[in-house]
């Protein structure tokens, strides 16, 4: 009497995959829904990552160590609230699927908590200010862990096919750029700020547009992705006894392939952590800029990157996704630092290593390196958003179920708390550089701060994606073994 673990797994597989083997490709307008919902994703990135800091220290006055204080703890609970999450949307069971009720809870809180970060608190102490940006920090988190967490359980799902699921991603990618990009930063530039990165009416201004387009962005992605609800996968009745549930993800947290992801994403959330904020700080004391000067830059690069999305199928077709995003993570990491290593070492040497502040050349060179260093960051993360993708077969195969968001949320919970402790770091540098003295002229700040701060983040910069891409390297699932993978498993067959 012998059974193979195949056979019994497909026997445990939930109503969803025996009743639909329609699933291996997705409708094309399911696929720009579910993409366009990263638009809302790439607004409250581009906040996080490019205005708050400087907002709250440069415009409000809050110590840096403070406002990366706020920003950490709020990962750190978002972090944890990210499993807890994934785990419950792996295993409900509704009449609106298990991913789309989380997504509905999430539209509200998620728009309204962004809208109010950037208003001014009239009149409050630092202490309320801390308290006031902790407290929305935290609902904003949590709400977008609500939706995006779903959302990204999502991808799998929709599409099982090897070459489809580098266009779900490069949507997504897409639509992220031109949210951050285009809706938040070139708008925040061009027409928010009146000539000053420090103009306080600017920011309650990207509040509103933003949250409204937050909000947009939420309501396509779930609306348009709803009626492939009686098609997605159902899990069968799981036991909540917390060991059997430990010991399944136990089980499934052991894959060796997702342990390598895993392990990169964690070092690469330290350099995303302590990157927080830093455009701004370059943009206003190393280049010199005025806002208006570089807005288009947004434009430019959220074209670029959009077109690098739609073709990254076609770049990787006939390859395999992992050799390919390695030699782009490698090239990104080289040219990334490039053009603030050649301006620190200018007063270094007798030579001329970078084009002076001011000119058309300087402006040139950072246009086409924001967009070229962009667009490679860009398309190596679908790359590896893609291989995550197809963990989720591997790892059916060898249990029987499908956990896309715990597969999703299990890493990201460690990669947010190691990214919080990046969040504190990028406060401390700010602190060390001297940012947060009181008598600090626009002088001092332009010369002998920006270059401590400027230093300390390029070696950041450069070894921390190195060591990452040397991590994805080591990932093993190929394209023939999906392929065989996912006709064992009873899906659609597809050309390899």
């Amino acid at each position: 009497m012998s059974v193979s673990m195949s056979t019994l797994h497909l026997g445990e597989l939930g109503r969803g995959d025996m009743q639909k083997r329609n699933t291996n490709r997705a409708n094309p307008l399911i696929t720009l829904a579910w993409g366009f919902g990263a638009i809302s994703v790439g607004i409250k990135n581009n906040l996080l990552g490019v205005w708050i800091l400087f907002y709250y220290n440069q415009v409000l006055g809050l110590d840096a160590y403070l406002v990366s204080i706020a920003l950490a703890s709020a990962l750190v609970i978002d972090a944890i609230s990210d499993p807890v999450v994934g785990i419950w949307s792996d295993r409900v069971r509704t009449r609106w699927g298990r991913r789309h009720p989380f997504m509905y809870a999430a539209i509200v809180p998620f728009a309204l908590s962004y809208f109010f970060i950037l208003q001014e608190p009239i009149g409050a102490t630092d202490e309320e200010v801390f308290a006031r940006l902790l407290v929305l920090m935290v609902v904003m988190r949590i709400s977008m862990t609500f939706y995006e967490v779903p959302r990204n359980a999502l991808g799998p799902e929709l599409s099982k096919d090897y070459d489809q699921r580098n266009t779900l991603a490069g949507l997504s990618s897409a639509f992220g750029w031109f949210g951050g990009a285009v809706l938040s930063h070139y708008v925040m530039s061009a027409y928010l700020l009146e000539g000053s990165f420090s103009d306080a009416e600017g920011y309650k201004l990207l509040g509103f547009w933003g949250g409204c387009w937050l909000f947009i962005g939420t309501v396509v992605a779930s609306l348009g992705t709803h009626r492939t609800i009686p098609s997605l996968y159902q899990p069968s009745t799981k036991s909540s006894k917390f060991k059997v549930v430990l010991g399944e993800l136990r089980e499934t947290l052991s894959n060796r392939n997702w342990l390598i992801l895993f392990a990169a994403g964690c070092v690469y959330a330290i350099q995303v952590g302590a990157d927080t904020g830093t455009t701004t700080y370059y943009n206003e004391y190393l280049w010199q800029w005025r806002p208006e000067e570089i807005a288009i830059f947004a434009v430019y690069q959220a074209v670029a990157v959009i077109i690098v999305s739609l073709l990254a199928p076609y770049l990787s077709r006939g390859r395999n996704k992992k050799n390919v995003a390695v030699a782009v993570f490698l090239l990104a990491t080289l040219i990334g630092p490039l053009p603030y290593f050649l301006r620190l070492l200018d007063p270094l040497t007798d030579l001329s290593t970078f084009f002076l502040n001011g000119t058309d050349h300087l402006w040139w060179a950072l246009l086409i390196h924001s967009c070229v260093a962009s667009s490679l960051g860009a398309l190596g993360f679908i790359y590896v958003a893609s291989m995550g993708m197809e963990i989720v077969e591997e790892v059916q195969a060898e249990t029987g179920r499908r956990e896309e968001a715990l597969l999703g949320t299990a890493s990201s919970m460690m990669h947010k708390l190691i990214g919080a402790g990046g969040v504190l770091l990028a406060g401390l540098i700010v602190s060390f550089s001297g940012f947060d003295d009181p008598n600090l002229t626009y002088e001092t700040a332009s010369t002998s701060a920006i270059t401590s701060f400027s230093w300390i983040h390029i070696a950041f910069s450069f070894f921390l994606p190195l060591i990452s891409t040397a991590l994805v390297a080591f990932f093993k699932i190929e394209r023939e073994d999906h392929v065989a993978r996912t006709k064992k498993l009873g899906y659609a067959r597809e050309k390899a």
